[in-house]
């Protein structure tokens, strides 16, 4: 999923208006395939450069000579032999319909979504003309002809990000086929420290769909923060301040999502302390959670994993946490 997210997020938020968005309407054929291969990719209209992929690569030439057309918001069918397939290592060919839109055709709103990592659906119709709606869990922008239709399309869009993965689907409203392809980022999870609270952090990360990689050393940290984006988190468990340091300096001049600290009051304030003296300012600190996670009473590590996914949950959703009962409006997101 997260090999067809990633790239669109940062392709589109980056590019100029000349790139072109791809979207899988169908696929026939093919054999078994990833069910997030082909849900979304992009073209940089800057050349013949490729964000993300579809049927393993093997459509990639074809798609790239397409959109170097320039011929509009379209509809495109493509056929793949079984010769082709094979060298591809798919189980056999097949046919594919992929929907072709410009950059500057999509809603203005879109690159500020992207930027802020949110889960989002765009709904176009399938036969490549009109124009796209893009919703997200509280809000719609575009329209795709009348109120009624908006709302209707939203409501099933809505649906789909339910569903919590990436994907494509065709929707018939009033006989006509509409596609909703439901964009929502994977998390990208670091745990910086080692043991039981490690472990278990891991086990909660995995358990809601996140890819999760636990690194003691400053230098894995540093990479990952260098790719780091709004999606993603940084749980720091180590009170080495030759580790904890580096770490934090460097995740807040990233753009990862949500970075916490694991570690008694005491921890905290060296840290703070540290951080202050190089010239990071009270207000930029506030994005560091720590001591981390939310305060449910947890006491072991398990538990522990539980209040730190919900904080994670509550900062990526802007929600400040409390119960539903004391809550009005919808329930879900």
């Amino acid at each position: 999923m997260d090999a067809a997210v990633t790239p669109l997020l940062r392709t589109l938020a980056a590019t100029d208006d000349s790139a072109t968005l791809i979207r899988t309407i169908s696929l026939s054929g093919f054999g078994l395939r990833d069910a997030a291969d082909g849900a979304v990719i992009a073209l940089s209209g800057d050349g013949p450069q490729f964000a993300g992929r579809v049927l393993g690569g093997m459509a990639d030439a074809e798609l790239t000579s397409l959109a170097a057309n320039n011929e509009g918001r379209h509809r495109q069918r493509i056929t793949i032999t079984d010769r082709d397939a094979d060298a591809a290592g798919m189980v056999c060919g097949g046919a594919a319909h992929f929907l072709f839109t410009p950059v500057a055709d999509l809603p203005e709103s879109l690159a500020t979504h992207l930027a802020q990592a949110a889960p989002l659906a765009l709904v176009a119709r399938a036969d490549g003309t009109g124009a796209d709606l893009l919703v997200t869990r509280k809000a719609i922008d575009g329209s795709l002809g009348s109120a009624a239709l908006d709302e209707a399309l939203a409501t099933l869009a809505r649906e789909e990000l339910q569903a919590g993965s990436t994907s494509n689907t065709v929707h018939t409203v009033d006989e006509v086929e509409y596609l909703i392809s439901a964009v929502v980022p994977a998390t990208r999870l670091l745990i910086v420290g080692s043991g039981p609270m490690a472990d278990a952090i891991a086990a909660q990360g995995e358990l809601l769909g996140w890819t999760c990689a636990i690194d003691e050393a400053v230098d894995g940290g540093l990479a990952f923060l260098s790719e780091a984006g709004p999606a993603d988190a940084l749980a720091i468990l180590s009170h080495d301040a030759d580790v904890d340091v580096p770490l934090l300096d460097a995740a807040l001049r990233s753009d990862i999502g949500y970075i916490g600290g694991m570690g008694s009051r005491g921890t905290q304030s060296r840290r703070r302390t540290s951080l202050t003296s190089m010239n990071w300012t009270e207000a930029e600190l506030e994005r560091i959670h720590g001591p981390i996670g939310l305060d449910l009473g947890s006491r072991t590590p398990s538990e522990t994993a539980v209040a730190i996914a919900a904080e994670f949950l509550a900062n990526r959703s802007g929600r400040a946490p409390g119960k539903l009962t004391d809550a009005a409006g919808p329930i879900n997101g």
